[in-house]
């Protein structure tokens, strides 16, 4: 297989194209009856959904809320108030401020790929609850489609905002759903040159082969910082990336691309690194988001990039690879700017006629695999041979020998020659 030219670039995670600044949280804050805030989408997944995440902003009371799945109404694009199953819904009491959680409904529900659906979240029976509820994301992408809605006071809302909702499947799986984040929580990480750790970035790993021609990094570029590319072992620099924080067109927390001054072959499913690290002592802002998972479940699976795009620090030069820590639920707001995918083209090498035989695996060197008992033209120097087409397992040289006489075809032998 070769890499080719993509006719321009691929920005990995593809998110990466959508978030323009420092993402926020859209809050509802419920505090009467009938009050609900949620999310209209497509299901990319078939399958039984068990769970579904949401998180909570400032809780000044608590309340029992009731988080269900409802059909949506063509004519208003808003919930009907009817479950897409009689199961289709859990309920959630003693909130705490600032947490998300993960809701079991009361049996796991069929759902086919393609459905439109609502998750709905609104109190149980209301009794005195006053809480905030972090329903979507600002600046991680402006779209018509999938949206978010809230119904407060009397009025109906509807924002073209990413959705903070979270879907677990009976398998155990979290698992995607386009533009949408499962319950996450934001921010920025600002440090300096005297801290430890003074290098923080991404861990990461792609599915395929391809070529990283360039970078991008989500900061605020108060300081000056180096991005620094490292290979698979964490030790070995590829490239360092100086930034310059004159050279820039805002002080505000924007992103920034930069070129290598040699693009890198990343091999499919091996680990890289991309780290920022700060020259002076003001600090650099970099921005990050991060997922409670429901027990082991990963939530970042439910992400671009899945948990193989992960926060990793190390203080220092890095020695060995065991000098970094790894934080499977943070991911910083980095990513691989790529220009050359692989086609998916094998490469062949064949062997040459008259070294073919039955059942062998070649290589540059040596066959291995199963044998059958050659005839006597194709007889290798040095190689010990049973009765006639008894099998025989095992790495054979293939050397071409001259001369060879063969001595008990028939029976075990010895092949005698040069």
């Amino acid at each position: 297989m070769s890499l080719v030219d993509i006719q321009g670039v691929n920005l990995v995670p593809g998110y990466l194209a959508g978030v323009t600044r420092q993402m926020f949280h859209i809050s509802a804050t419920l505090d009467a009856a009938g009050e609900l805030c949620g999310g209209v989408f497509d299901i990319i997944t078939a399958g039984n959904i068990s769970k579904i995440g949401f998180r909570t902003g400032t809780v000044t009371v608590s309340d029992t809320l009731k988080i269900s799945l409802q059909t949506v109404d063509p004519a208003t694009g808003r919930p009907t108030g009817t479950l897409i199953d009689a199961d289709a819904f859990g309920t959630q009491g003693s909130l705490s401020s600032n947490t998300t959680y993960w809701v079991s409904l009361q049996n796991p529900v069929a759902i086919t790929q393609g459905r439109t659906i609502a998750v709905v979240v609104e109190f149980d029976s209301y009794a005195a609850g006053n809480l905030q509820i972090l329903y979507g994301l600002q600046n991680y992408s402006s779209i018509l489609y999938p949206y978010l809605f809230s119904f407060i006071g009397s009025s109906w809302n509807s924002i073209g905002h990413s959705i903070n909702f979270g879907i677990e499947y009976d398998d155990g799986l979290i698992k995607q759903i386009n533009n949408t984040l499962p319950g996450v929580s934001t921010g920025g990480i600002s440090w300096d040159t005297n801290d430890n750790p003074d290098r923080r970035g991404l861990r990461f790993s792609v599915p395929y082969n391809c070529r990283m021609i360039g970078v991008r990094v989500l900061v605020n570029p108060s300081a000056n910082f180096d991005i620094e590319i490292y290979d698979n072992d964490g030790v070995t620099l590829f490239e360092t990336i100086s930034v310059n924080s004159n050279l820039v067109g805002s002080s505000n927390q924007r992103y920034i691309d930069r070129v290598l001054v040699i693009s890198r072959e990343l091999i499919k499913d091996t680990s890289y690194r991309i780290v920022l690290h700060p020259t002076t002592g003001t600090n650099t802002t970099l921005y990050a988001l991060s997922v409670i998972n429901d027990g082991a479940n990963e939530a970042m699976n439910a992400i671009d990039g899945g948990v193989n795009m992960h926060y990793t620090t190390v203080n220092g030069v890095p020695s060995t690879e065991g000098d970094y820590t790894q934080t499977l639920t943070r991911r910083p707001m980095i990513g691989l700017i790529l220009d050359q995918l692989d086609n998916g083209v094998a490469v062949c090498d064949f062997p040459a006629v008259g070294d073919v035989e039955k059942g062998v695996e070649y290589d540059d060197g040596n066959r291995t695999g199963t044998f059958k008992e050659p005839g006597i033209a194709n007889v290798k120097e040095g190689v010990e041979y049973g009765a006639s087409d008894t099998e025989f397992t095992g790495t054979y040289p293939q050397n071409a020998v001259t001369g060879a006489t063969v001595v008990g075809q028939d029976t075990t032998g010895t092949v005698t020659g040069e």
